[in-house]
């Protein structure tokens, strides 16, 4: 697979900076996205087994590697797992590349793309030819509600196209967005407590914006920042925010979804450093574009 390209109706382009969404994106359906994601072509081969809820095992022809689904992460572990192993089960697969290549236990970090034909029985993954074509397996996953999306500083260049999968999954109440557990969680200080040490996503009007001197910012969500939830950005990383036009002058008074790990640092709080994991929300609910 060469020239590998993504192509969604009505969207210009897709990146770090795209990461706060048109209302638009949130109707974006099935048929509006190319089964092929963005990036550098990469290995490919056949499935062998599930090394995790979201890692695969194929057999290339330099020998079996390990692939860890990139810019997602999944709290229905069981169902994602069962599901991915469904649908690679004597299939051919192919990575792309669009961001960083491999992780800290050298697990490649790609988009996956589930080939058109089967295997044949007792093919050679190196004989069996790879069309282009096939299905992205993060998009599947995500509008089945069977994962959320979860990029990374170093891996986020399809923010766009799986946030609108998301929210279209999340309006259906498919999968994961059916459970209440699962769901999109408030600011409320006690309760996010609760959720310390785990990744969620969260909603609320930033009350408060302030950059320090050094440079970091802080996004606080009550009137005491040292027990109300608080979003912090470090200085190293406020330039992409600003790039993407997320001031703090623009976020003071907005209401906003953000995603991530939830630490305990003067109260709950989540650490942003890119800016994919920010949307800003309309008091409809949808995603609205920075400008």
């Amino acid at each position: 697979m060469r020239g590998l390209a993504l192509s969604v109706l009505c969207l210009a382009a897709c990146g770090p900076s795209a990461a706060v969404q048109d209302a638009n994106l949130a109707t974006v359906g099935v048929e509006s996205v190319l089964i092929r994601p963005q990036g550098e072509a990469g290995e490919h081969g056949a499935f062998i087994d599930m090394a995790g809820a979201l890692t695969v095992r194929i057999e290339t022809p330099d020998g079996p590697l390990e692939v860890r689904l990139a810019e997602i992460d999944t709290p229905v572990p069981t169902a994602a797992q069962a599901w991915l192993a469904d649908r690679l089960a004597g299939r051919e697969v192919s990575l792309v590349y669009s961001g960083a290549r491999r992780d800290r236990y050298d697990r490649a970090l790609a988009q996956l793309v589930l080939a058109d034909v089967a295997v044949p029985d007792g093919a050679a993954s190196a004989n069996v030819d790879v069309p282009e074509g096939g299905d992205w397996l993060q998009y599947r996953l995500v509008e089945a509600g069977l994962a959320r999306v979860m990029t990374h500083a170093d891996n986020q260049a399809h923010a766009t196209p799986l946030l609108a999968a998301e929210a279209a999954a999340r309006a259906a109440d498919r999968g994961l967005w059916a459970d209440p557990d699962h769901r999109i969680r408030d600011t409320h200080p006690d309760a996010r407590a609760q959720d310390v040490g785990t990744a969620q996503i969260i909603e609320g009007r930033v009350l408060d914006a302030v950059q320090l001197n050094s440079g970091r910012i802080y996004l606080n969500f009550g009137r005491d920042y040292r027990s109300d939830f608080t979003i912090r950005i470090d200085a190293g990383d406020a330039g992409a925010f600003e790039a993407a036009g997320l001031t703090p002058e623009r976020l003071e008074g907005q209401r906003v979804r953000v995603r991530g790990w939830l630490i305990d640092e003067n109260g709950p709080m989540i650490q942003l450093d890119h800016p994919a994991r920010l949307e800003l929300i309309g008091e409809d609910g949808e995603a609205a574009m920075a400008r």
